[in-house]
């Protein structure tokens, strides 16, 4: 058993293979300084972020932009033409500004998509919406740390190779 585990690791090392999330030269991502953003989905968001980043402190962290948009689509439609379910969608596009001069600046978007039912009773769905929407903005800041992670990783990479 100690042979074939040995012998993956030398395969794997062979190949190139490195994780992403535990690089050589410390954190993947680094620290991060979150810009406010706005609305309720926005404040969710942040907060989140903040807690999923908090990785290490001292260094000069990166700046990180959010604009935050959403689009809510009824889907199942009653005969009064009133939804049954409905769709939240948020889109967040960002801008990553790592520390130091002549850094590449990142641009990219997460979209997240959430459905919920909406009920009968006067106030629900507006409760509903705001269940809908925190729980869209916290699987983004778990997109949001995968793709930054990833692009730094990539980052990396392509400093290394110059």
């Amino acid at each position: 058993m100690r042979v074939l585990i040995a012998s993956l690791t030398l395969l794997l090392a062979a190949c190139g293979f490195q994780p992403m999330y535990s690089p050589g030269g410390g954190s993947a991502i680094g620290p991060v300084q979150i810009d406010e953003i706005e609305g309720k989905a926005g404040h969710v968001l942040r907060t989140e972020l903040s807690r999923i980043l908090a990785v290490e402190n001292g260094a000069s962290p990166s700046q990180l932009e959010i604009t935050l948009s959403e689009q809510v689509t009824p889907l199942g439609i009653r005969i009064d033409e009133s939804a049954t379910r409905a769709e939240l969608r948020l889109i967040a596009n960002y801008v990553l500004t790592p520390p130091g001069q002549g850094a590449q600046v990142m641009r990219g978007s997460v979209v997240t998509v959430v459905n919920y039912d909406v009920p009968t009773a006067a106030f629900g769905e507006i409760a509903a919406q705001d269940d809908a929407r925190e729980r869209a903005a916290e699987t983004m800041a778990q997109r949001f740390r995968s793709e930054l992670a990833l692009r730094m990783s990539q980052a990396r990479e392509a400093g290394a190779a110059r």
